[in-house]
């Protein structure tokens, strides 16, 4: 391996594991936040939602600053994977149209959520709890359709894609079964009953990105 391919190994190694720790710094301070838009717009409770955001403001501020930052890092990597998968050029550039569609995706969803806080929640003009409600549903249905593109999708045409060059066994059973539940996930959109694997999804497939992450650095160590 030449010092280029390991560079190239490391710095998607990092990029992969900043990226889901970011990510997931994100998810901790919405947790924290205590605000749920998935929940308040199934249960019809964006007036309450809205109230509770000017509380939790700073958290929500900060919540879509990691994500944003985030997915970026995450795109970083898949990119760079993608580029390491030389035989199977076509699922490699598969995943990479998916991973570059996807950040631009994602940030254009967690705009929407955060002008949920910072423009419309606090107006008392009539219509205000419907626009909100039009424009958050939007906004969740844009993060799921990015969550499953980037870490459920591209996590499976990475790991078909580079199965006889540099991604091991192990990974790619980890990727298909991410590829899997994102796939559950998108039949989720149509059947309610199986939105739940959305969320099921970010567990198995940040732990991907972390754990190619790792792989890719000690690779770049041989």
């Amino acid at each position: 391996m030449t010092n280029v391919q390991k560079q190239s190994f490391s710095f998607a190694g990092i990029c992969s594991i900043a990226g889901a720790l970011t990510m997931l710094t994100g998810a901790a301070l919405w947790g924290a936040s205590g605000t749920d838009l998935w929940q308040a717009l199934a249960n019809h409770e964006m007036s309450a939602y809205l109230d509770k955001t000017q509380e939790v403001k700073s958290f929500l501020v900060a919540n879509t600053s990691f994500w944003t930052v985030g997915v970026i890092l995450l795109g970083v990597a898949l990119t760079i994977m993608a580029s390491f998968c030389i035989s199977k050029k076509h699922l490699a550039m598969t995943a990479l149209v998916l991973a570059k569609a996807a950040v631009p995706i994602a940030i254009v969803s967690f705009i929407m959520m955060l002008a949920l806080t910072v423009q419309i929640a606090g107006q008392n003009a009539t219509g205000t709890v419907e626009l909100a409600a039009a424009v958050g549903w939007i906004g969740v249905r844009l993060d799921d359709i990015a969550t499953i593109m980037i870490i459920g999708l591209c996590p499976l045409l990475i790991s078909m894609a580079g199965q006889d060059e540099w991604v091991p066994q192990w990974l790619q059973i980890w990727g298909t079964m991410a590829g899997i539940v994102g796939s559950i996930a998108i039949v989720g959109f149509y059947q309610p009953a199986l939105a739940p694997f959305s969320f099921v999804l970010i567990p198995i497939g940040m732990g991907w990105m972390i754990a190619t992450g790792v792989f890719l650095l000690k690779k770049a160590r041989q």
